[in-house]
């Protein structure tokens, strides 16, 4: 036996065939900065091909959103306050489109000393609510358009 040992690796055909053309595979520094392309993502930098992230969404930002619903006329009252928003949200990114998940509790202070208190307002169109000292019948049969500007509000932070 031959007590020379063979190198081996993954590129041995390649150095053995004379036909095979040489490869340079070195770095080269790019004088010019305008010819490096730079990727556009829409998640982090490192996800390029927009895998999956996730990333948590503060409740006092939804809170300061959702301040934009303040003054809207609801039956014959309005929207005096956001007293408070409970849960969590979340901005997914999968497959490269950004999703929103959330599962909130929010209470709405209305002019007239009544409230609105969502129990489970969530991504998936759960709209749980109880209104609390409130005289107006009216607020009642128009309460969709609470419900739309509300996850209008809430999902802002997808664009």
């Amino acid at each position: 036996m031959d007590s020379v040992k063979k190198e081996h690796s993954y590129t041995y055909w390649v150095k053995n065939d004379p036909n095979h053309p040489k490869i340079d595979c070195q770095p080269k520094k790019v004088e010019d900065p305008t010819q490096v392309q730079q990727v556009q993502t829409i998640g982090s930098q490192w996800n390029v091909s927009g895998t999956w992230e996730e990333k948590k969404v503060p409740m006092n930002e939804i809170k300061k959103s959702l301040e934009n619903i303040i003054g809207m006329k609801i039956g014959q009252t309005k929207i005096s306050a956001v007293e408070s928003v409970d849960g969590e949200a979340h901005l997914f990114l999968s497959r490269g489109k950004i999703r929103m998940g959330y599962h909130l509790k929010i209470t709405f202070a209305l002019e007239d000393d009544g409230q609105i208190k969502y129990t489970d307002f969530t991504d998936d169109g759960d709209r749980d609510y109880i209104l609390e000292d409130v005289a107006d019948e009216t607020v009642k049969h128009q309460i969709e358009d609470l419900h739309l500007k509300t996850k209008e509000f809430v999902e802002v932070f997808k664009s």
